[in-house]
């Protein structure tokens, strides 16, 4: 290798490494002007903190969604298979407000409960509350032992009227209340052994599809 090309080659690498520099600098930059916004719950959830979140701009938050766990909410280890979602939809100072968005149960918890011998009943239906909001629920019921398919239309049947009753006539924080912390699976319970032998009953899964009007003028303003 001759003079000329090693002073080409360490040219090269030099303005590599001036080039890398300035990369990690305009990168610091960017974090050093972002902002960390506390993110709250909704006040069904006793407005617990549930972290930060990093922004330049507030706006670019609103809409963004936020996945926790009953138990980090409550504590209660009963709880960690619950996840919850909510989603960012305002921002005031420092602080990101969300609503509730949906929530699930695990699949290994859900596998858990399930058992050779017994039948499992599905039953997913769409609810409106009295505030406007719209919901798709999946509600999960495990029998004891194998039943007939009458007994498990019956179920259905019954499941629909009670959570769709449950709804009529709750507002949208009063029927996620019952949903998450598990009256309605109870009250689902207690009607429906009366058909077959239970083992359990849960709202396994939730999804809001339409916001009622106090949400929606929230979004209209942030829009």
């Amino acid at each position: 290798m001759n003079l000329l090309t090693a002073n080409n080659i360490l040219k090269r690498e030099t303005c590599k490494i001036d080039m890398s520099s300035k990369q990690r600098a305009v990168s610091k930059d960017k974090w050093k002007a972002k902002k960390w916004f506390k993110v709250i719950a909704p006040a069904l959830f006793g407005s617990a903190n549930l972290g930060l979140v990093p922004a330049s701009d507030e706006n670019s938050i609103i809409g963004r969604k936020i996945e926790t766990t009953l138990y980090d909410l409550t504590g209660d280890f009963n709880a960690i298979y619950s996840h919850l979602y909510f989603q960012i939809i305002k921002v005031e100072g420092d602080n990101a407000y969300t609503r509730f968005k949906g929530h699930e149960l695990s699949r290994d918890f859900i596998k858990s409960l399930i058992r050779r011998k017994s039948t499992k009943i599905e039953h997913v239906l769409i609810v409106n509350t009295k505030d406007n909001y719209k919901l798709k629920v999946k509600t999960l019921a495990l029998t004891t032992y194998k039943i007939q398919r009458s007994q498990q239309a019956s179920m259905r049947h019954i499941i629909e009227d009670i959570i769709t009753k449950r709804a009529q006539e709750s507002t949208f924080d009063e029927f996620v209340k019952s949903m998450i912390f598990e009256s309605l699976s109870n009250d689902l319970f207690q009607s429906l052994k009366k058909i077959a032998p239970l083992r359990k009953v849960e709202i396994a899964k939730s999804r809001v599809l339409v916001a009622g009007i106090e949400d929606k003028k929230v979004e209209e303003v942030k829009t």
